[in-house]
């Protein structure tokens, strides 16, 4: 399978880390997730200016002076799993996509399902999670009165009555979006509990990866079955 955006590189180092040595489709994607790790880390992608965490946890930053990252409202300690969330998405060249699918996305801000990556306002999303929360709209807590939307604001809920789902700090009003949010927020926070045993599987569970670790490949956050491996 042919991949999209323009970037190359790096998948030697990416199949001996986070992808499967028997994966052929996924090696691309999960190179260029694997780059724009290395990239983040080292030039302080993502990193929340104020000095308090408050801010970093509404706008899905890695707060510096906690030591954390947010994303969808959830504290996320380990920054490996953090950055392959690709909390902001990342500029690409569109004339180097070269998936139709993909194409259209761009112009639709929609998603490629065989590619796992979406597309809004120009910018690529490698997660199902950071897609659908960059189709949201952010609100302020300080204006929401509804009881059950200000319950939602404190994880995630849909209120019937407005006809609106909440997650964190960011609201979609389409429920099927919603659902799939809902979705990819559930295996977030499993891989946020699964980031203290080993971070490899972390990232594999949001990112349908590999563990090279422990020799387990995931899909939709849980391992794929007859692929082998040893539990983390």
């Amino acid at each position: 399978m042919r991949r999209n955006a323009g970037s190359a590189g790096g998948r030697s180092f990416v199949r001996g880390i986070f992808e499967s040595p028997r994966s052929t489709g996924g090696t691309r994607r999960i190179g260029i997730l694997l780059i724009l790790i290395v990239l983040a880390m080292s030039r302080g992608w993502s990193e929340a200016k104020q000095t308090g965490c408050e801010q970093a946890r509404r706008t899905n930053h890695w707060c510096r002076a906690g030591n954390v990252g947010y994303v969808a409202g959830l504290e996320i300690r380990s920054r490996f799993l953090y950055e392959v969330l690709d909390a902001h998405g990342h500029t690409i060249v569109p004339q180097a996509v070269q998936c139709d699918v993909c194409r259209e996305a761009l112009k639709s801000h929609g998603y490629c399902p065989a590619h796992r990556m979406g597309y809004v306002g120009g910018r690529a999303y490698m997660t199902p999670l950071t897609y659908y929360l960059a189709r949201g709209r952010r609100v302020d807590p300080a204006s929401i009165t509804c009881p059950i939307c200000r319950k939602n604001l404190q994880g995630i809920g849909w209120c019937e009555r407005d006809r609106v789902g909440i997650v964190g700090t960011t609201a979609l009003d389409d429920r099927q979006e919603f659902e799939e949010l809902t979705k990819a927020y559930q295996i977030l926070v499993a891989a946020i509990q699964m980031s203290s045993t080993c971070e490899r599987c972390s990232g594999a569970m949001v990112a349908d990866g590999y563990c090279a670790i422990h020799r387990i490949k995931f899909k939709d956050g849980v391992p794929v079955p007859g692929f082998g491996g040893v539990s983390p």
